[in-house]
């Protein structure tokens, strides 16, 4: 007689249903980190593929040509130079504000914003207010390293005249933009020292927050000129 033969028969249906729920579950978690990401800027634990800056920022480095055939009115900044941070002639182009009315950025990586309603180089009056970017989506901007200085250091503008002015910084600071919005550009637009000329450098820092395009912190830079 012979042996029986006994098989074993897999459950299929049991492991669709397990594959389709990891499915699902994995979805929820992408779905959940990408929306928390996209809502604050804060990065996921999952390799998700996000953005980190403004895409529409123009990386194309500004040479050496354009740097020298640049030109502006005779009392308004020209170039910006920073030597411990190795920027020297640094363009320095007139912005506003936005649509938003937050204070509107150079169209260049490599360029700086001089706010045109803020002081002029040499007025004696007020600060004069620039901006630039910490960097772009593959490479870093005029101001990556603008947290590294410290009280004492100095920075150059020059104006479209030729004649130079150096100022001193003060402080340093790296504050929520919130705060910048209500407080702080008052305070920028202002000399830190009201009997001197001052000079106020801002840039982004933080979490890029894709909802708003916006970095959720600034660095920020008061100067005041050396007679």
């Amino acid at each position: 007689m012979s042996g029986l033969s006994i098989q074993h028969k897999r459950n299929y249906h049991a492991i669709r249903w397990g594959a389709a729920l990891f499915v699902l579950a994995a979805g929820a978690a992408y779905a959940y980190f990408g929306l928390r990401w996209y809502n604050t800027g804060e990065l996921s634990p999952l390799p998700l593929p996000v953005a980190a800056a403004d895409s529409s920022i123009d990386e194309t480095p500004v040479t050496k040509k354009q740097v020298d055939s640049y030109t502006v009115a005779a009392n308004q900044p020209r170039y910006l130079e920073i030597p411990k941070l190795n920027i020297g002639t640094a363009r320095v182009t007139r912005v506003g504000v936005t649509e938003r009315n937050m204070l509107d950025v150079p169209k260049n990586l490599d360029d700086t914003g001089w706010y045109a309603k803020s002081a002029a180089p040499g007025s004696g009056v007020g600060a004069v207010l620039i901006d630039g970017h910490n960097g772009g989506a593959t490479r870093d901007g005029v101001f990556a390293r603008l947290d590294r200085l410290v009280k004492g250091d100095q920075i150059s503008l020059e104006r479209g005249d030729g004649k130079r002015f150096t100022y001193e910084v003060y402080d340093v600071r790296d504050m929520p933009l919130q705060w910048v919005n209500d407080v702080g550009m008052k305070e920028m637009m202002r000399s830190v020292e009201p009997d001197k000329e001052g000079l106020s450098l801002i840039t982004c820092s933080g979490k890029w927050v894709p909802k708003d395009k916006v970095f959720d912190r600034r660095i920020l830079v008061r100067a005041t000129i050396v007679e």
